[in-house]
């Protein structure tokens, strides 16, 4: 390959463990090669999402073996990988992913020694809009209200369809959050039949949230007398609020439990870092596993929504992404200034420079 080739060349390789979901579509790859840049992707990177190598091969990505892509000077992931993995590459190289690495001591240790520049898709900044949050906070959105949809039925849930039915009252659906995730909740809920209530963070968020509200979808300020009243009358609760550190204040405690309707649910689909604002939900669960009743409330906490639909995922997203991953590959392999893509650096030569990382860092007792 010539010298000029390598130094275009942007690896992909295989996610980890049963990761199904991948950053590169043939289109993407076919975006990329007709940008000038070299693609060379694992074989067997679309198995989990049924595109076989031969439909990467005919949209130009060359197919290697795992040590060739991970020697790329720029390697692109679709989550983040595992900190062994971060010691395939040597310093200087650029890796791009989903981190969220912020929530793993174990992970931000392996940054901080790995010596390489690391980019977190999360953190693109666009107009005052993080414009890689919405494909995966989207899916998030309806997914958590499907998973309480199945939660609310007997043997275990309050027995309530989400769904209208001739003759009987609507659902209650509340929100907490009117971002990505919080606004596709409503929009789902509403196109079921239910009757929905967002909790906005403040007045001027809630105005802009009702611009572009489903119809009769009320919206409030998240005071504390609005979430209890809300509460008390709620057959699904969706926690959707957009960052939870471990320094987030507790929105609902076991106490406010007590006000709900036995066999209510709770979801919590953003899943933070620490207790978080659902404390009462527990740890984060497994796909699959029955929700945790506390004071006769149901909670679903799971943080891998989007990874339970891995084709519409990984569509979805990457069609989303693509434009801001050929940005990136401008950014670091011809040496671009892109404000947008800065903003995704959380690791530059062995040192974390993203203020959520180097906080959380400093949490974690490690040395940014």
């Amino acid at each position: 390959m010539p010298v000029n080739a390598i130094s275009l060349t942007i690896g992909f390789p295989r996610e980890s463990g049963a990761e199904r979901r991948t950053i590169l579509t043939p289109a993407l790859a076919r975006q990329l090669t007709d940008a000038g840049f070299t693609v060379i992707a694992e074989q067997g990177i679309g198995t989990g999402v049924f595109t076989s190598d031969a439909e990467y091969a005919a949209a130009g990505a060359c197919l290697a073996s795992p040590e060739e892509t991970w020697a790329a000077p720029l390697v692109l992931r679709y989550k983040s990988p595992d900190p062994q993995d971060l010691r395939r590459l040597t310093a200087g190289q650029h890796i791009g992913a989903l981190f969220h690495a912020e929530g793993d001591p174990d992970l931000l240790t392996a940054l901080a020694e790995s010596g390489v520049t690391a980019w977190s898709y999360e953190f693109v900044a666009e107009h005052g809009r993080f414009p890689l949050g919405r494909p995966g906070g989207r899916i998030a959105g309806v997914q958590s209200v499907l998973a309480g949809a199945a939660a609310l039925q007997a043997p275990g849930g309050r027995g309530v369809l989400l769904g209208l039915a001739d003759g009987a009252a609507p659902a209650s659906v509340v929100i907490i959050g009117s971002g990505h995730v919080g606004s596709a909740a409503a929009e789902t809920a509403a196109a079921l039949g239910a009757r929905v209530t967002v909790l906005a963070r403040c007045e001027s968020s809630r105005a802009a949230y009702c611009s572009r509200a489903p119809a009769g979808t009320q919206a409030l300020v998240n005071t504390r007398a609005a979430l209890l009243e809300c509460l008390a009358g709620a057959d699904l609760v969706i926690g959707a609020i957009l960052v939870s550190t471990w320094d987030t204040p507790a929105m609902i405690t076991e106490d406010d439990l007590r006000v709900m309707r036995p066999g209510a649910v709770i979801v919590d689909a953003t899943c933070g870092y620490g207790p978080g604002y659902l404390p009462a939900a527990g740890p984060v669960q497994a796909p699959g596993t029955p929700p945790r009743k506390v004071a006769g409330i149901l909670h679903v906490k799971l943080d891998m929504l989007p990874a339970l639909v891995p084709v519409t995922a990984t569509s979805a997203y990457v069609t989303n992404a693509a434009p801001y991953l050929e940005r990136l590959a401008r950014t670091v392999l011809h040496g671009t200034q892109d404000q947008a893509i800065e903003a995704a650096r959380i690791a530059t030569g062995g040192r974390l420079i993203h203020p959520v990382a180097v906080q959380h860092a400093r949490i974690y007792g490690l040395r940014p």
